[in-house]
């Protein structure tokens, strides 16, 4: 197996276990877990998504966050905020409006 293979394998099984909800993560513990170095790591992830690591878990968190917003019960969003990873209601917000446009709010709105 090439060794971006096995990279995206072993990424796409860490993503399923949803191990980026963990609020404090870092790229050097999923290169323990993935069992890369740093540099390889994060430029694969640069190439293959276009973001630098910490956009790229902002993302997943994101693309969580709308998951859970999308079906009942109706949460809060400091509740969603809190469960996906970020530390507080309004980093959460500020990065959910970087990468949808709008307002976590504003998208359980127009949903």
């Amino acid at each position: 197996m090439r060794k971006n293979e096995m990279i995206k394998d072993r990424l796409e099984e860490w993503v399923q276990k949803k191990g980026f909800l963990n609020p404090r993560f870092t790229i050097t513990e999923l290169c323990k877990i993935i069992g890369i170095n740093r540099t390889y790591l994060s430029n694969y992830i640069n190439h293959t998504y276009g973001l630098n690591f910490n956009l790229w878990i902002n993302h997943l968190r994101i693309e969580e966050a709308k998951l859970l917003m999308a079906q009942p019960p109706k949460r809060n969003l400091s509740e969603i905020a809190e469960h996906i990873g970020f530390t507080d209601l309004a980093h959460f917000s500020k990065q959910f409006k970087l990468q949808e446009g709008v307002s976590p709010s504003e998208w359980r709105k127009n949903m």
